[in-house]
């Protein structure tokens, strides 16, 4: 048994209403959110350029190529200022840039003198780059790179407040 002819005005209805049924679902599926999510793969680098936030300090680090047993470094003067403490962190070289911190100490707002930094290991003879940073999550607790954030370097002007210096150690 054959089938009566369909109007064309009506397949004309079904064909436009099934397009843009389509047309619609299309655009819908373009516009939603992706289930992926943006990552960064990849260890990041010993040393980065940090962020600019954070608080408004400023400050300078002074200090000079020395001698000693590679257990400590001196750092002959810090000033802090616009923040209540800071850190001063001894990185190690790592190919002309600061890398891993090996000593960490404490320092409060304003000037400091003769300030020896006790190192986490003994280190051998070679470059080492004393750095200023604030202290502003958890106060008291050096915290930079492991927060995001946390205890940024010190800037003056577009500078890191560091200094690359040499220890020999005998």
């Amino acid at each position: 048994m054959t089938q009566p002819p369909v109007p064309a005005r009506s397949l004309m209805r079904f064909t436009i209403g099934t397009a843009g049924a389509l047309l619609l679902v299309t655009s819908l599926a373009a516009c939603g959110s992706s289930n992926k999510a943006s990552t960064t793969s990849g260890s990041s680098p010993a040393y980065s350029s940090p962020p600019t936030s954070g608080p408004i300090a400023s400050g300078t680090l002074s200090a000079a190529d020395q001698s000693g047993d590679g257990t400590t470094l001196t750092v002959a003067d810090v000033n802090l200022q616009g923040v209540d403490g800071g850190w001063i962190a001894v990185h190690t070289d790592l190919g002309g840039k600061p890398g891993p911190v090996v000593g960490i100490i404490h320092v409060t707002k304003g000037v400091t003198s003769a300030i020896k930094v006790t190192l986490d290991r003994k280190v051998g003879t070679g470059a080492y780059w004393p750095m200023l940073h604030v202290d502003d999550h958890t106060i008291g607790t050096y915290e930079f790179p492991k927060t995001a954030g946390a205890d940024l370097p010190v800037k003056s002007g577009s500078d890191i407040v560091m200094k690359k210096i040499t220890l020999t150690v005998a």
